[in-house]
């Protein structure tokens, strides 16, 4: 129904039974600038062979930055995949959903939709609400009555909501219906 996914659906995704293909958009650092387009080419070719090897789903993911791993950026990766799988005559084979900490507006997102992902898990943003909720600021808020009696799957859902709204927004302007 949403081409935003919290972690839950994104695991249930997974579940679901399809074929799926988790690949990272990880990078090492000591390779430097020249490293970017070797890393690009090379997550290319995974996913050429996910697809290939029957995957009908993949997730081009950004977990594990540490200080020795860095991230392609997720709209560089997902275009880059996605105009890669089209030049193999292979993208109508798989889905691209973006598992990134990198998105965290609807901006970000209609991007990746607009450059080839069907789905996108912020995972960042998902991660940054349940700390907000709870910050002993946020509890004292919510028990003097001053935020609403707030759950933290309400502040999710809530803001779910926001970014779909947002999106819809955006599609809207741009004569997009359906998605």
């Amino acid at each position: 129904k949403t081409p935003i996914l919290n972690e839950a659906e994104l695991v249930a995704l997974v579940q679901q039974g399809l074929p799926c293909k988790t690949l990272s958009t990880l990078l090492p650092i000591s390779n430097g600038p020249l490293g970017l387009g070797e890393s690009i080419q090379q997550l290319c070719l995974e996913a050429e062979k996910a697809v290939r090897n029957g995957n009908q789903i993949l997730i081009l993911s950004d977990h594990g930055v540490n200080a020795t791993n860095t991230y392609i950026p997720p709209l560089l990766a997902v275009g880059a995949v996605h105009h890669h799988l089209l030049n193999k005559g292979l993208r109508l084979d798989a889905s691209l959903v973006v598992d990134t900490a990198q998105c965290w507006s609807t901006h970000h997102i209609a991007c990746l939709i607009g450059y080839g992902a069907s789905a996108v898990c912020p995972w960042l943003t998902w991660e940054t609400t349940r700390h907000w909720w709870k910050h002993p600021k946020t509890q004292k808020l919510i028990e003097t009555g001053k935020l609403s009696d707030l759950t933290i799957n309400k502040a999710q859902t809530n803001l779910k909501q926001a970014l779909e709204d947002g999106v819809r927004k955006i599609l809207s302007k741009i004569g997009i219906s359906l998605l």
